[in-house]
């Protein structure tokens, strides 16, 4: 089915409404009649002023949110809360332990399913067209999809329930960019899913002299160092990663443009920009020079060489504690050798996104439960504290550090919150699409026959499969 995207034009359109910071009703304002030319261009060189600040860690004074009181309901109040794991309910169960009035009002359902090759989507799709009694009130969604669930009627403004993008003022940037459609935050998360470079000590020591974060960081600091250093690595015996994929987030987040752009009659064309020849170039550069092992993402030989002779892995928050601990019970273990740095550039990997259902019986409730799960400072820290996850929130994050938590033993004692929270300031997801997923796997495709020499031209060759699979896109 044909879906609608969001323009170039569209995504200037909504950094500039994050800034203004509320966005608590869906109408846009009237211009005013009097306004003259010059007055109009003065303000427009104000906002694009500030839109050129950089984001920083400075916590702002975020809105609150009322609990709602639980006078009068009955069991038409209830709500459900729809994920394809355990993990989003777990987070929830935080939440109610604090509020325990709601228990008897919140159920969650574990579909248990993959979140991301679409039987999530459709089983949630269902479930909300078929009219079940067990309606999808809360709807997680991993980063992959979410953009299919908030770009759909089936989810409503959250500023509709509630939900303001005053109170969600300390999130990270990019995940309100991503989060928002049309302007208005449709989607939110408890978790910044940040990037970073996860590289084991004791090569380090041994090819680098160091294992220091600060001084690692300047031997990955941009791509050409990163590459001098893997020459270094290849010459001592080690890979520099385990296999050329492992670039591949890196530098898929430095996309200029959405990859798919949308005309004023809703006319969708395939606009490709430079991180895409510049992700087949680099993984190629890997595959020929030797410097992986030739693995690919998620393989039995790469989760095998977390033990094995290479040096670091493009990683992320979640990464650390749930890819690498998995060492920790081996006879091989290298548990504690590994530590992190930011790497060649800032991007993100993953997350999970969480929607409210437009027709859910308790939107009061709903609002208030992301409230708390995704803007309330002091549950976010405890999540964090607690779960490990590195969580959306600039003050809680704050409170973190203030507080000397984070050390992790996986990192030999390293607390990696400092680097995930000054990486997250350059994350940009303005230009994501709904079909960002489906044309990432294209292009590993691509990328894969490329390093192979079975593809000569990998760009032409996503050209050609988007032609072939995606008819309503048009294809320069």
């Amino acid at each position: 089915m044909k879906k609608k995207l969001l323009s170039v034009l569209l995504s200037t359109a909504m950094v500039a409404s994050l800034l203004v910071g509320c966005g608590s009703s869906s109408e846009e304002a009237a211009p005013a009649e009097t306004e003259t030319t010059e007055e109009a261009t003065e303000e427009t060189e104000e906002v694009t002023e500030e839109e050129a600040e950089p984001e920083t860690t400075e916590v702002t004074e975020a809105a609150t949110m009322e609990a709602p009181s639980t006078d009068g309901w009955d069991e038409s109040k209830k709500i459900y809360t729809y994920s394809w794991n355990d993990e989003f309910g777990s987070r929830l169960d935080l939440v109610l332990d604090k509020y325990p009035e709601y228990k008897d009002y919140v159920e969650h359902v574990n579909l248990g399913v993959s979140g991301t090759d679409g039987t999530y989507q459709t089983a949630v799709e269902t479930a909300i067209e078929t009219g079940d009694e067990k309606y999808p009130s809360l709807i997680a969604a991993d980063n992959d999809v979410a953009k299919n669930f908030t770009e759909s009627d089936y989810t409503m403004n959250l500023a509709d329930a509630g939900l303001t993008n005053d109170m969600y003022a300390n999130a990270y940037n990019y995940t309100v960019q991503y989060g928002t459609v049309d302007g208005n935050l449709k989607a939110v998360t408890w978790q910044a899913a940040v990037g970073n470079f996860t590289y084991r000590a004791d090569i380090a020591e041994e090819v680098l002299g160091t294992s220091d974060p600060a001084e690692v960081q300047e031997y990955v600091k941009d791509w050409d160092t990163f590459f001098d250093t893997a020459d270094k690595m290849k010459e001592a015996g080690y890979a520099m990663l385990s296999g050329p994929d492992d670039i591949k987030y890196a530098i898929w987040d430095q996309q200029t443009q959405p990859w798919v752009t949308v005309d004023a009659d809703g006319n969708e064309t395939l606009t490709l920009d430079d991180c895409v020849t510049d992700y087949f170039e680099k993984a190629k550069q890997l595959y020929d020079g030797g410097y992986t092992d030739q693995t690919s993402m998620w393989s039995d030989g790469w989760s095998a060489n977390f033990e094995g002779d290479v040096f670091g892995y493009f990683g992320c928050t979640w990464f650390v504690y749930w890819c690498i601990a998995t060492t920790k019970d081996s006879a091989t273990s290298t548990y504690g050798d590994w530590r992190v740095c930011q790497g060649p550039v800032s991007y993100h990997w993953g997350g999970t996104y969480v929607c409210i259902g437009a027709d859910t019986p308790n939107p009061e409730l709903a609002a208030f439960l992301l409230y708390e799960l995704c803007c309330d400072p002091d549950m976010m820290a405890s999540i964090e504290e607690e779960t490990f996850d590195f969580v959306n929130n600039k003050e809680a994050v704050a409170k973190v550090i203030a507080d000397g938590a984070g050390a992790s033993d996986i990192l030999g004692g390293q607390n990696p919150v400092e680097t995930w929270a000054d990486g997250a300031l350059a994350i940009d997801l303005s230009n994501a699409t709904y079909m960002d997923a489906n044309l990432k796997a294209i292009m590993d495709k691509a990328s894969e026959g490329y390093n192979a020499g079975t593809i000569d031209d990998p760009v032409q060759y996503v050209k050609d499969e988007v032609a072939s699979t995606y008819d309503y896109i048009t294809v320069e």
